[in-house]
C-alpha cells in the first residue's frame, strides 16, 4: 500500500482551516444576526431624525406666540425716506406718511476759549456742578437723575487747553461712576470733549449718547459753568457758548425729537426708529419730507409658501424613507429592514390619512383640506404644490384660512407633531425598539464570545489530533520506504 498520496496537504494547518471551516457556521450565522441588527438600529437612527426634523417644523407652526403664517412684510414707497418693518401682529393696509424733522441728540457747547490763556486762575477751589439727564423708568417715562461732578482746584492755574482738558475728563469720569452704580444706564450717558475749531482755539462739548427731549441735559447752578457758559439758555452763535438745537419746554415743542405726521395725526419721538406708532411695525425716520409716503403693511406670501414648502419638503423625506424601509422592492424583491414590522409599516398609512384628512377646526367651510389650498398627494404618498394659485389666493383673503388647516385643534401640524411625538421622545417607540434591539445584540455577543471559545479549543483539538496523525503517516511512510528498498523495490 502507498501511503504517499495522504500528505497532500501542505501542512496539518490547512486541513484544520478547511475543518473549521465547517464548524464555525453556526457562530458565523449568529455574527451575520447581529449585523442584520445593527443595520436596524442605523435605520431607526435614520428615522428618528427624520421625523424629529419633521417634528420641529411642526412645532414650528403651531407655536403659541408666533404665527408663521401671518408673517408681515412692511414697505415704503421711498427706502431712503423711510424704512420699515413689520411683526406678524401688525395689521395689513397702507399709511400716509411725512417727516417734519428728525430727532437728534442734545447738544451744548461752552464760549470759545484761547488754549494759552489762563481764563480759570480765579477758581481756587475744588468745583461742584450737577447735569440732569434722562432716566426713563417703568413707573416714570420722564424720569431724570442728577450727576454730580467734581473738578480738582489744582487744575485751575493752568492754561485754558489743560483746564477744559480735565473738566471733560472729571465729567466722563461723573458719567462712568453713575453707570457703575447703576444710577443711569450706559446709553443714557452724555459724552464730553474738547474741539479745536481752528488752530489754538477751543472749547468744551458735550453731547448726550441718546437723541430726543427726554434725554435732554439740564445744569444745576454754577460759577464753573457760568465761566463756561456751557448751561446758557440761548443758541450759541460765534464764539458764545448755549444749545446747538432748540431744546424747548416740552415734546411738542424741542426740535430734539422727531416730529411725523401719520394718516393725519401728528407723532413727537425721542428716536428716529417708531416702533409704537402703529401696532407691530417699526419705522425709521431716515430724512424730512412734506410729500406723502406710504408705508405698506402686507402678508408675506413668498415667505409662508417658503415654510409650507419647506413643510412638504420634510414630509416627503420621511414618506421616502419609510416606503423604502417597510416595502419589499417590485423590481429586485429586496425586502426593506423594517417591512416585517407592523408597528412602524403603520406609519406610512397613518402620515398620509393625516394629511389626507378633513380639518373641522377651520375658521372658514372653504378651506378644511390640502387639496383647498393646492396641495395634493402623488402616487407614492408625498406630497406638491399642484396649484400655488389656491395658496396664494387663500393666504391672500385671510392668513387665517391657511394658518387653521394646520394650527388649529385638530390641524395637519398638530394632529402631526403629536403623532410624532410618540416615537421621537425619549422613551418613546423607537427607543423601545433601540432598546430591544440592544437586548438581542448583548445575547448575540454573549453566543459569539462562548462559541469563539470553543472553535479555538476545537481548533487546538484538531490541530492536535492531525498533529498525531501526521507523525503516524510519516512513521508509515518510513516503514514503506524501508521494505521497498528491502525487496528490492
Amino acid at each position: 500500500m502507498d501511503f504517499s498520496s495522504i500528505s497532500g496537504f501542505n501542512s496539518i494547518y490547512q486541513l484544520v482551516d478547511q475543518y473549521m471551516m465547517i464548524e464555525q457556521i453556526p457562530r458565523d450565522e449568529l455574527v451575520d444576526q447581529k449585523s442584520q441588527l445593527n443595520s436596524k438600529k442605523s435605520v431607526f437612527s435614520q428615522l428618528d431624525s427624520f421625523m424629529s426634523t419633521l417634528k420641529t417644523k411642526m412645532s414650528y407652526f403651531t407655536d403659541e406666540i408666533f404665527n408663521p403664517f401671518h408673517v408681515k412684510l412692511g414697505n415704503s414707497s421711498d427706502t431712503e425716506k423711510i424704512g420699515v418693518t413689520a411683526e406678524a401682529s401688525s395689521s395689513v393696509g397702507n399709511h400716509a406718511i411725512t417727516v417734519d424733522h428728525l430727532a437728534t441728540s442734545d447738544t451744548r457747547v461752552s464760549n470759545q476759549f484761547n488754549d494759552v490763556d489762563s481764563s480759570f486762575t480765579s477758581f481756587n477751589t475744588d468745583q461742584t456742578f450737577t447735569i440732569e439727564v434722562g432716566h426713563p423708568t417703568d413707573a416714570d417715562a420722564n424720569n431724570r437723575v442728577s450727576i454730580e461732578v467734581t473738578v480738582d482746584a489744582s487744575v485751575f492755574s493752568g492754561t485754558n487747553d489743560d483746564v477744559l482738558d480735565a473738566i471733560s475728563a472729571a465729567i466722563d469720569d461723573a458719567m462712568a461712576q453713575a453707570v457703575i452704580d447703576e444710577t443711569i444706564d450706559s446709553d443714557e450717558v452724555l459724552h464730553s470733549s474738547v474741539v479745536a475749531e481752528e488752530t489754538g482755539k477751543s472749547r468744551l462739548v458735550l453731547r448726550s449718547e441718546q437723541t430726543g427731549y427726554t434725554y435732554r441735559m439740564d445744569f444745576g447752578s454754577s460759577s464753573l459753568l457760568d465761566t463756561l457758559n456751557v448751561n446758557a439758555a440761548v443758541q450759541s452763535s460765534g464764539t458764545s457758548g448755549g444749545y446747538i438745537t432748540p431744546v424747548g419746554t416740552s415734546a411738542t415743542d424741542s426740535e430734539l425729537n422727531a416730529v411725523f405726521n401719520l394718516d393725519g395725526l401728528n407723532f413727537y419721538r425721542d428716536s428716529n426708529t417708531v416702533s409704537d406708532a402703529l401696532d407691530g411695525v417699526t419705522l425709521k425716520l431716515l430724512d424730512t419730507f412734506s410729500q406723502d409716503q406710504t408705508v405698506t403693511i402686507s402678508t408675506d406670501t413668498e415667505a409662508v409658501k417658503a415654510d409650507a414648502q419647506e413643510f412638504l419638503d420634510k414630509y416627503n423625506e420621511t414618506i421616502k424613507f419609510l416606503r423604502d424601509n417597510t416595502r419589499t422592492d417590485p423590481v429586485s424583491h429586496e425586502r426593506g429592514v423594517l417591512s416585517s414590522d407592523i408597528v412602524y409599516r403603520g406609519v406610512l398609512s397613518d402620515l398620509r390619512g393625516i394629511t389626507a384628512s378633513n380639518v373641522d377646526s377651520t375658521s372658514s367651510d372653504e378651506y378644511t383640506l390640502l387639496y383647498d389650498i393646492g396641495i395634493e398627494a402623488n402616487e407614492d404618498g408625498t406630497l406638491y404644490f399642484k396649484d400655488s394659485a389656491k395658496f396664494m389666493t387663500a393666504l391672500e383673503a385671510n392668513p387665517s384660512y391657511v394658518a387653521d388647516l394646520f394650527r388649529s385643534e385638530n390641524g395637519i401640524a398638530q394632529r402631526i407633531e403629536d403623532y410624532i411625538q410618540n416615537f421621537v421622545e425619549p422613551d418613546g417607540t423607537i427607543a423601545g425598539s433601540n432598546k430591544q434591539l440592544d437586548r438581542q445584540i448583548s445575547y448575540l455577543d454573549d453566543r459569539i464570545e462562548y462559541m469563539n471559545e470553543v472553535l479555538e479549543k476545537k481548533r487546538e483539538e484538531y490541530t492536535n489530533e492531525f498533529g498525531e496523525l501526521q507523525k503516524t503517516l510519516s512513521t508509515l511512510q518510513s516503514q514503506q520506504a524501508f521494505f521497498s528498498s528491502f525487496m528490492g523495490y
